[in-house]
């Protein structure tokens, strides 16, 4: 018995540019669809950890957490353009079910999340926003479809 898959039939375009913009999306849910799975499974892992740990502990963990992530990861993630950076959020949120305001409000406080948000907003994004795969994330949807069956 073989697991069921989804088959997309090529995808048409009008213009050159809806062929460029496609190609562009898959690329950039290809480069950080890794890090939403990642991220996802690390923020899990680290709730589990922090509501088995006594209140007063918990600032001190979350800090080295922190740091720990930024030695491992800062560099590359600085390096992603903002699109990427939007598409990510979307991706996180898919695989988590929590935004990143959030996530960032639960780890560091609302003062840092808003100024995150203020700074994500700057760039014409949102750290509150959802995933809507049937709507305006559809072609997100599609491009992570594609990369789970192996089709990139």
């Amino acid at each position: 018995e073989l697991n069921p898959i989804k088959c997309y039939g090529e995808k048409k375009f009008r213009t050159a540019r809806e062929r460029a913009r496609w190609n562009r999306l898959r690329y950039d849910v290809k480069v950080v669809y890794p890090y939403a799975i990642l991220a996802a499974a690390m923020l899990k892992e680290y709730d589990n950890i922090l509501a088995a740990m006594p209140e007063e502990k918990r600032n001190a963990y979350t800090k080295a957490a922190e740091k720990e992530l930024k030695k491992r990861f800062g560099a590359e993630l600085k390096a992603l353009d903002i699109d990427q950076g939007r598409i990510l959020m979307k991706l996180f949120y898919r695989e988590s079910g929590k935004t990143t305001y959030s996530v960032v409000k639960d780890m560091r406080g609302t003062f840092s999340a808003f100024v995150w948000q203020g700074l994500a907003v700057m760039f014409g994004s949102s750290m509150k926003q959802g995933y809507d795969p049937l709507g305006e994330d559809k072609d997100i949807e599609e491009a992570v479809k594609l990369i789970e069956q192996g089709d990139f």
